[in-house]
């Protein structure tokens, strides 16, 4: 029983035994899986064609919303794109730093249980190590400076 017999699709990598395919519902599942398979990759460039086309009609069937006079992209105000880059940046370095303190907390937890814990301490260093080039980014962005004390508190 060949399910992909009338497309003329050549199934030889799956080619199981008969009796292994009466006693196993595996076998058979994993065989209908197979068949789906060659069956979705010889219709893939018909997808692909019609996926394009359709892309293509949408497109040339609205006006460029873009190239309009008035255009509203980002609700009058001028501001939102910094804005949402500025909180863009905010959560990914307080995500690093969270990151690199769960890092170093399980490098640490496999350091006592005498479990590998090495790429976990690097990992969760690298994490805080990246943050804080991120923090420093986010300052920059916000229009801070950044003093360095050379002075080392005396």
């Amino acid at each position: 029983m060949n399910i992909l017999g009338w497309t003329g699709l050549h199934t030889d990598p799956c080619i199981v035994d008969d009796e292994l395919l009466e006693r196993s519902s595996l076998a058979r599942a994993g065989r209908r899986a197979v068949q789906l398979a060659v069956l979705i990759r010889a219709v893939e460039p018909v997808l692909t064609l019609v996926g394009a086309g359709l892309l293509m009609s949408i497109a040339l069937a609205h006006p460029a919303f873009a190239q309009t006079p008035g255009g509203n992209i980002f609700g009058g105000n001028d501001q939102s794109l910094g804005n949402g880059v500025r909180q863009a940046i905010r959560y990914g370095r307080n995500l690093l730093f969270l990151l690199g303190i769960a890092g170093v907390g399980w490098g640490t937890f496999n350091l006592m249980t005498e479990k590998a814990w090495g790429r976990q301490m690097i990992g969760g260093l690298l994490c805080l190590g990246f943050g804080g080039v991120v923090s420093l980014v986010y300052s920059f962005s916000q229009g801070n400076a950044v003093n360095l004390d050379t002075d080392l508190g005396n």
